[in-house]
C-alpha cells in the first residue's frame, strides 16, 4: 500500500525532483495573468510545447507548494485559467490539499491527487470521483486511509507524459456537463477514442502502480498509432479500445496488459475473451503486452499478440498492421 509522505525535508526533495522532471520539456517561459476564484495575478509560466502543457510553481503562505497546470500554449500577456492545481503541503498532512507524494513498499515515490478540483459550480471532488478514470489506489494518510489517484512515479522516464495525461483527463472532465455519470452510457454506438475514459474508477487490489501508470500511457499511444494508420478507433464503456471496419462494424477489440507477469496478462486475456460477446459478428481479439514468452504462450487461437516496447518515452508496437490486416467489410477476419 502507498503511504503519504509528511516529513518536511523529504517533501522538499520530492518537490524539487518533480520540477526537475519537467525541466527538459520546457520550451519557453512567458508572462501571463492567471485567473483564480475571486482574484487573478500576474505570473511567469513555463510552456512545455511537446506536452501541450503549461505550468506555474511557487509557495503559498509558506505552507504549501503551488503547482498549477493548464493545457494549450498561451501567448505572452494572455489571461489563462489553470486546469488543475496539484498543491502539496510543505510539511505534515493536510487532506484539504489535493496533492501529495506517496511511497510504495519498494521505496518508489509517486505523485498522487485526492481529487479536490474546482473551477465552477458543479465541479468538485464528487464529480472527480465519479468521472475520473485512471490509476486509483488506497493510501495510508496518517491515521486514516484515503482513495487517491496515482499520477505517476517521480523516478519514471515517462513521468512528464503521465502528468500531461492526467491534466488532459481533468480538462476533459471539466469540459463536460456535470450530469449523472454519463460514462456509464457510452457504448459501441459512439465513435471516437476517449482518453479520459482509460483506467479504473474503483480502488482495486494490491498491484504495481508504476506498471499501471505506464499502461494508461500505452493505451493513449496505441490509439494514436491506430489513427495514424487510418483505423476507426474508439473506446468502449470500460475505456478499452476497439476498431471498426469500413462498414462501421466493430471488427477488433484490444486489451493492453498492465505488466509482463502472469496475473496482468491473464486478466487481460480474460477481459478480451468476454468482450464483444453481444456483437453481431465475432470480433478479432488483440492482446497488447510486452513481448515476453509468457505473453506469447497466452496468445493462441482467437487471440493475437501485439508486442510492444518503450522507445524514447513512447510505446512502439510490433506487428500491429499485420494483426489488423485481412478484415472484410462485414467485420470478419478473413
Amino acid at each position: 500500500m502507498l503511504t503519504v509522505l509528511d516529513d518536511e525535508s523529504t517533501i522538499r526533495r520530492c518537490q524539487r525532483q518533480f520540477m526537475r522532471a519537467l525541466r527538459p520539456h520546457v520550451t519557453d517561459r512567458i508572462a501571463v495573468r492567471i485567473g483564480h476564484p475571486g482574484e487573478s495575478f500576474r505570473a511567469r509560466v513555463f510552456r512545455a510545447g511537446g506536452l501541450d502543457l503549461w505550468y506555474h510553481t511557487g509557495v503559498i503562505g509558506g505552507e504549501r507548494y503551488l503547482n498549477a497546470f493548464g493545457t494549450g500554449m498561451p501567448s505572452a500577456g494572455d489571461a489563462v485559467s489553470s486546469t488543475i492545481e496539484i498543491n502539496i503541503p510543505m510539511s505534515g498532512l493536510d487532506r484539504k490539499i489535493g496533492g501529495a507524494f506517496a511511497r510504495d513498499e519498494q521505496g518508489r515515490v509517486f505523485l498522487v491527487h485526492r481529487g479536490r478540483i474546482g473551477g465552477r459550480r458543479g465541479v468538485g471532488k464528487y464529480l472527480f470521483e465519479t468521472r475520473y478514470r485512471g490509476v486509483w489506489s488506497e493510501a495510508r494518510d496518517g491515521e486514516a486511509r484515503s482513495a487517491v489517484v496515482v499520477i505517476g512515479g517521480l523516478q519514471s522516464p515517462l513521468f512528464a507524459r503521465q502528468l500531461a495525461l492526467f491534466v488532459r483527463k481533468v480538462q476533459a472532465i471539466k469540459a463536460r456537463e456535470a450530469e449523472d455519470d454519463r460514462q456509464g452510457r457510452i457504448s459501441f454506438e459512439e465513435d471516437g477514442f476517449r482518453e479520459e475514459c482509460v483506467g479504473s474508477r474503483a480502488v482495486p487490489e494490491k498491484r504495481d502502480h508504476a506498471a499501471e501508470c505506464d499502461r494508461d500511457l500505452c493505451v493513449s499511444d496505441l490509439a494514436g498509432r491506430l489513427r495514424e494508420m487510418g483505423a476507426r478507433v474508439g473506446s468502449d464503456p470500460e475505456g478499452e479500445l476497439f476498431v471498426r471496419d469500413r462498414s462501421g462494424r466493430v471488427a477488433a477489440v484490444i486489451e493492453v496488459a498492465s505488466g509482463a507477469g502472469p496475473q496482468p496478462v491473464e486478466r487481460a486475456v480474460g477481459r478480451l475473451m468476454l468482450r464483444g460477446w453481444n456483437l453481431p459478428r465475432e470480433p478479432r481479439r488483440l492482446l497488447v503486452a510486452s513481448g515476453d514468452p509468457f505473453g506469447k504462450a497466452v496468445a493462441g487461437p482467437g487471440v493475437r499478440l501485439v508486442p510492444f516496447r518503450w522507445d524514447g518515452g513512447r510505446a512502439v508496437f510490433a506487428g500491429l498492421a499485420e494483426a489488423l490486416a485481412g478484415m472484410d467489410d462485414a467485420g470478419n477476419p478473413e
